[in-house]
């Protein structure tokens, strides 16, 4: 038998990391590279918002599907609205309407076109003129600063970036878009607080019962205070707090 024979030639391509970390890391990767191209382009959309006029928004407003409520709660809504108005103007075109919806959540939101809703049972928890103004004020807040517009802008973006990045709706994506959005709702709704609070300081020269809003908002939160598209409950407090020393 032959001294010599042919050994086969060692692999030295193969790696020694494990596939499922290079899986992991290529993961993160692309995760990170979406969230930064999403944040970017939401970065942009919220610049373009005050170029669009608002009559465009307006020619777009929708009536609220909740079925509108009558009454007392909401002659004392539409009262504190309009005093509101007296003591704190919008700059036109900027407008807004008011709409009571019956119903006990505790919510009041924006719409385009200056379309604002609130339903009577956060009307009724809120037995205070300070705290509903306060509500009002907030919601006429994100007409001001065009926050619809904004949002309508940036998940118009964030969809075709979506798209135009993965091809599909991959749960990746979603969660990226998602952190995103978040960031920028959470402070848009800090910038409509401290608005707010200029607005009921000017209407009743004191701020009591604002923090009766922020408590019964949270005790509706049933989702907790990361995924709430409301900032933590203790950040508008200390805002709160904020504000009142430096006025």
């Amino acid at each position: 038998m032959s001294r010599y024979e042919n050994r086969p030639t060692p692999e030295n391509n193969v790696s020694d990391t494990h596939p499922l970390s290079e899986f992991l890391w290529l993961g993160l990767a692309a995760l990170l590279l979406v969230s930064a191209v999403t944040a970017a382009l939401v970065f942009a959309g919220h610049h373009l918002a005050r170029y669009v006029p608002f009559t465009w928004e307006q020619a777009i407003a929708f009536d609220w599907p909740e079925k509108p409520a009558s009454g007392p709660d909401e002659a004392r809504a539409q009262q504190l609205l309009a005093a509101l108005l007296e003591t704190d103007p919008l700059k036109p075109p900027l407008a807004v309407n008011l709409t009571v919806a019956e119903g006990t959540t505790l919510n009041a939101m924006a719409g385009p076109g200056g379309e604002l809703l609130i339903f009577d049972g956060l009307l009724q928890r809120l037995d205070n003129d300070v705290a509903i103004s306060f509500v009002l004020a907030h919601e006429m807040a994100h007409v001001r600063h065009r926050d619809v517009m904004e949002g309508m802008l940036s998940q118009g973006i964030l969809l075709f970036a979506g798209a135009l990045l993965t091809g599909n709706d991959s749960q990746m994506v979603e969660l990226a878009l998602l952190a995103t959005g978040l960031s920028f709702s959470r402070q848009q709704e800090l910038e409509a607080d401290w608005r707010a609070m200029e607005s009921v300081m000017r209407r009743y020269g004191h701020l009591d019962g604002v923090e009766e809003v922020f408590l019964a908002l949270s005790q509706q939160s049933l989702m907790g205070d990361w995924l709430s598209t409301h900032p933590d409950t203790e950040d508008r407090l200390a805002q709160l707090a904020r504000f009142r020393q430096s006025h």
